[in-house]
Order: structure tokens, then sequence, then C-alpha cells
């Protein structure tokens, strides 16, 4: 390869500081490193140090008794790091600074650089965060692979779920491997925890081949997959974190075992740091302030992907619409402090009657929706049963004495796919379910029946 432009990839890689730069800029060094043009290369990164020169991002020198003569250094505004720019061609008059005013430490052209400027990533006050508007799983990686891929443009970030989980339809970066796939070759060797070194392109998934070639125009010679782990949840103690994937590092070129996997153990550790401040941001923008449950725009955002997951694995889900009965009579009885505390106490018992997997929502003012993921109609009618079973009873104060208010509910139900496909269409249905409920007398949940026999369930004489 042509050492002047091994030289320019280097620079623009891994030595300029191109957080220091906009997006315009980074995407140009993105297309100039893909193409691989000696010519576009020099004048995106001439227009970059003009940038950074500018913005006093690099300073010009010119050091007494190093390099040869006619060298172009600049100094990496608040290091010890110079950069030589012999490359770039004849530049302006530079600084004089005396050699022994500095503790000098020449640019480095390793892997080295890469972990350095992931470091000051890390710290960095203008990072974008992924979508709000969800708290999937594979939502929240895509975007951040996305933040990581800006500044590892040599190298191609690839995501891996596991057996069983949905990628997301607008990122080709994370997916997921079929069942035919993941019983050949290393995929079914691999104890969970292991990294594993990829010498050979033939090794790789099919789809991160295919997207490499299609994005370099050249194939990839190699890779590493690390596991990527888990956040630790608040509450979790000593649990040991799960691995929640296979991150993919692939590169062209002669990189090296050790270098990449330790780059690539230090990506994934990042990624699932980032993932968790993502999910903390989620949780305080979708939880409700008063109950804790999740609040009507997580439920608008997570309902139509639950959908999408139970078409694609084909499963069944149920949707059910639960509305406190009589509820502004607790508050025109007890006072609202004591209606907050039904709504907190009903939040609750929902969350604890039911699995980690299902959503409790509140949608309205005294209304919650509940997401029951993998639950077809008969598992449902058993669920919804056993929670109008239950006893709902909060303590009050009536004229200075205590009191246990105890509280119902009316609910509607509609089970995906039996009662519609679209999203809008099945809470529509159960919605009218709930609504029957009222009409029939309240404390009581109907399921919707394309035939009209809608299902009533009751609780059991109290």
């Amino acid at each position: 390869m042509d050492m002047s432009l091994t030289g320019l990839r280097r620079l623009l890689a891994l030595e300029l500081p191109l957080d220091g730069v906009g997006p315009e800029q980074r995407d140009a060094v993105r297309r100039a490193l893909r193409a691989g043009d000696p010519a576009r290369l020099r004048a995106v990164a001439r227009a970059v140090v003009g940038e950074l020169l500018r913005s006093g991002r690099l300073l010009r020198v010119a050091v007494e008794g190093a390099g040869q003569p006619g060298a172009a250094y600049v100094l990496v505004a608040g290091s010890t790091r110079l950069i030589d720019l012999s490359l770039l061609g004849p530049d302006a008059p530079r600084v004089v600074v005396p050699l022994q005013t500095l503790e000098l430490t020449t640019a480095t052209t390793d892997l080295g650089d890469v972990a350095d400027l992931l470091g000051a990533m890390e710290f960095a006050q203008d990072l974008e965060i992924a979508d709000l508007r969800t708290a999937d799983k594979g939502s929240i990686l895509a975007g951040v692979l996305r933040l990581v891929g800006r500044f590892v443009p040599q190298f191609d970030l690839h995501l891996q779920l596991p057996a069983g989980e949905n990628a997301p339809d607008d990122s080709d970066h994370v997916f997921a491997l079929g069942p035919a796939t993941r019983t050949e070759g290393w995929q079914s060797l691999r104890p969970a925890g292991h990294s594993v070194w990829i010498p050979s392109a033939a090794e790789l998934p099919a789809h991160i081949r295919e997207q490499y070639q299609s994005r370099r125009g050249q194939p990839a010679t190699c890779g590493v997959a690390v596991p990527l782990w888990e956040p630790v949840r608040p509450g979790d103690g000593a649990e040991p974190a799960a691995e929640a994937g296979l991150l993919y590092l692939t590169a062209a070129g002669d990189w090296g075992r050790e270098p990449l996997l330790r780059l690539a153990e230090r990506l994934s550790r990042f990624v699932t740091r980032r993932w968790q401040n993502q999910r903390e941001v989620n949780l305080r923008i979708h939880k409700d302030g008063l109950t804790g449950a999740f609040n009507r725009a997580y439920f608008d955002s997570q309902f139509p992907i639950e959908i999408e997951r139970a078409r694609r694995s084909q499963g069944p889900l149920t949707l059910v619409l639960a509305d406190l009965d009589h509820f502004k009579g607790v508050n025109d009885r007890y006072g609202h402090q004591a209606g907050d505390r039904v709504l907190r106490m009903m939040a609750r018992r929902l969350q604890e009657a039911l699995r980690r997997i299902d959503h409790v929502c509140r949608v309205g003012g005294e209304e919650f929706a509940l997401i029951l993921p993998d639950t077809p109609a008969e598992a449902a009618h058993e669920v919804v049963g056993r929670l109008l079973d239950a006893d709902y009873l909060e303590t009050v104060d009536e004229d200075g004495q205590s009191r246990s208010a105890r509280v119902t509910f009316s609910a509607g139900a509609v089970t995906f796919p039996g009662a519609g496909l679209d999203p809008f269409e099945l809470y529509r249905k159960a919605d009218a379910m709930l609504y029957l409920s009222k009409d029939l007398g309240r404390d009581q949940c109907h399921f919707w029946d394309t035939e009209g026999h809608h299902l009533r369930l009751t609780p059991r004489p109290r």
C-alpha cells in the first residue's frame, strides 16, 4: 500500500482531534476514508486542520532539533502530543517553540489513539442520546452504535442480539441470526462470555461481510467479536451481569489480534455504560411521577413495538385497559391526597401481580394499560380473573378517623392477532370493551370477540 495513503488514513482516522470539528466535516472524513483516494484524503485533511487551527484545538509549532527539514508540526491544545503534517505539503509559517520548554510525545500511530479519543468522548458534554421516545433495547443500542461509529470510522461496528430478540427495522448494524446460522461454525462452540478472534472474513456473519463490502468497496480481512454486557440494574445486588449480545469490530488490514480485542472490549464497556445512562434517562422520561408506572408516552411508543415483536415471532399479545371505579368519589370524599395514595397502591399491586416482561402504564387520570407479551387469550383470562379477585384497600382519613377504602376496577381486553393487527384498532376495541364493562355495572372485564360474543369476567363473591 502507498505509504502516503497509509499516513493520510492514520492522520484522519487516529491523530486529528475530530471532536473539534462539526458533523459535516466529520462526515466528509468518513466518506474520504471509504473512498481511499490520496488527493481527496489530503484535501479533506487540510480543511480539517484549518478548522482546528482556527478554533485553537491545534497550535502551529516548529520544534528545534526535531524532525526533518521542512517538517510541519502542530500541537494538540491541552496536551503534549505533536502531529506531523508534512504529508499535507507546504503550510503557513509557524511559531518557534524551544524544545526544552515542552515535554514532547510524538504522535502515535497505534490503536492507543483511538482509546484516548474514546476516553475524551466519554466526558464530552454534547454527546447525542438515543431516541427518547422508545425504551426498546435494540433501538437504544442502535443509537449508541451510531454514536461510537463516528469516532472509529476505520472500523465497522455491529451488534448481534441473542436468540429470540428482534432487531430494530431502521438499523443495519443491529441484527439477530437465524436458528440455522446460530448452530454453525464458532457460533455454536463459543462459551458465553468469551471473546473471539476472527482472522478470516469467511468466518464473519454474512450480514457483516456484505455490509462491509458495500460500504467500503473492499472486503474485510479480519475482526473480533466480544460480549456486550447488560447494565446492572439498581437493586440487583451481587448478581453477575448477563451477556446481552456480541459486539463485532471489523477491519481491513493488519491490525493484529490483541490490539483489536483490547479496543473492542473497551468499546463494549463504553456501549454498556452508554446504554445504562440512556436507560436511566428513558426511565425518568417514561415513568409516571405519581405512581412509578410507565406513562402514556411510553405506552404510545412501546405498544406498537410489542405488536411488531409479536408479529415477527408469530406469538400472541394481550392488551388490557383498566379504569378505577367511582374514583371521583374517592377524591371528593377523602381528598386528593387519599386519591393519590389509591393510585400509587393500584400501580404497585398491578406491578407485583404481573411478570417482569409485562408493562404497566398509567395512560390517564385513573386509567391503566397493561401490555402482556406472549399471552394468549386463555392465559389472559386467568390473569385478569386473578386481578379482579384481589382486594384493593388503602387506608384513608375520614373525619379524623382512619379507615380502609376499597376500590375496584372495570376493564376491557383484546388479544393479538385474533382481535386485529393494528395498534390503534386494538386499543379502540379494548376501550370499547372497557366502556361495556362500565355500562353493565363495573367491577368486571370484557374480552373482545370477533362474533360479538364478548367474554365477561367478574370477581368471585366477596
